[in-house]
């Protein structure tokens, strides 16, 4: 079939591999070229970088509205579009454009987790499934009927990150059936129940910040599930930022006030109480510094025995 793929991130890349393996690619639509970091070189996006190396032609619109982008994406005759994590809304002449209408990848099981951050939150709530699902596009965010749902095991220490990567390819896998289902005319999609839709909005930078007071296990999975980014963080005693990456529970007996460093636990980190239980740092980064593993806190000096951690200001 004929494609027309839509998409930004790295996270896109290997579903558009794998596309191209057995399809014919006939555009590429991305989001248009950004600094990078520094402010002195336009960084392209992977999925840019990917069509240009393949010689796929690259479309980056101002506004996906714009009749003269529906003109040339019409003249490529696509039999369906493919939509992963393009990060701009698709307007109705452009989603029912290809002869199959359009589809998206959704990295939960829906309708559990409509919106922006729906791996986040599997980590987040302590989930121990997580999954892709097969969407045709609606107007509606996330509310199009499910085509295929794959899901996987999430372990109890895996971080956001970690999860992003393995769905990424179980995404890539379930958009090749769902392709070869379209391709048949085999197609029997479901809707999803309304009375079962949740939601995963944008993370905000205030839920970013560790409250020491709640369980040890909700502060884990926040940890967890904000790595590598946006990331968790907390304030260390000098009123400096911690980025915190990685964390474990430690069994209970111990006891002091929510985000004091109550022990260190060797070649691990430091042992921090919360509400409920304590949990130990075993990746950071102090402001201003490289991220180092927890026990480089305590031999750095930048946190001792007795010391509190707080929100920032």
């Amino acid at each position: 079939m004929k494609v027309l793929f839509m998409g930004t991130p790295a996270y896109a890349v290997p579903a558009l591999e794998a596309v191209a393996t057995r399809h014919e690619i006939v555009g590429v639509v991305t989001r248009v070229d950004k600094p990078n970091r520094r402010g002195n070189k336009i960084a392209f996006s992977p999925v840019k970088e990917w069509a240009l190396a393949h010689e796929v032609p690259v479309f980056q619109p101002e506004s996906m509205k714009d009749p003269a982008l529906t003109e040339k994406l019409a003249a490529l005759a696509p039999d369906v579009g493919v939509v992963v994590a393009f990060g701009m809304m698709i307007p109705d002449g452009i989603i029912n454009l290809p002869k199959h209408r359009t589809i998206n990848i959704h990295g939960s099981l829906l309708p559990r987790y409509r919106g922006a951050a729906p791996m986040q939150y599997s980590v987040l709530n302590g989930d121990a499934e997580a999954g892709v699902s097969i969407m045709y596009i609606t107007p509606e965010l996330d509310a199009g009927d499910v085509i295929l749902s794959r899901s996987l095991d999430v372990g109890e220490d895996e971080t956001f990150g970690e999860l992003h990567d393995r769905l990424a390819v179980l995404g890539a896998e379930t958009l090749m059936e769902a392709l070869d289902q379209i391709d048949c005319g085999g197609v029997c999609a479901v809707p999803q129940d309304p009375e079962q839709v949740t939601f995963a909005p944008s993370i905000t930078k205030e839920e970013c910040v560790i409250d020491w007071s709640l369980p040890a296990v909700v502060v884990h999975n926040r940890i967890r599930g904000l790595s590598p980014v946006p990331c968790a963080n907390t304030r260390l005693p000098d009123g400096k930022r911690l980025l915190i990456y990685r964390s474990e529970r430690v069994p209970e007996g111990y006891s002091g006030l929510p985000g004091e460093v109550v022990d260190v636990i060797k070649k691990k980190g430091p042992v921090v109480m919360t509400g409920a239980g304590a949990v130990c740092i075993l990746s950071a980064k102090p402001e201003g510094k490289r991220e180092m593993p927890g026990f480089e806190l305590m031999n750095g000096h930048y946190l001792a025995i007795g010391d509190r951690l707080g929100t920032l200001e």
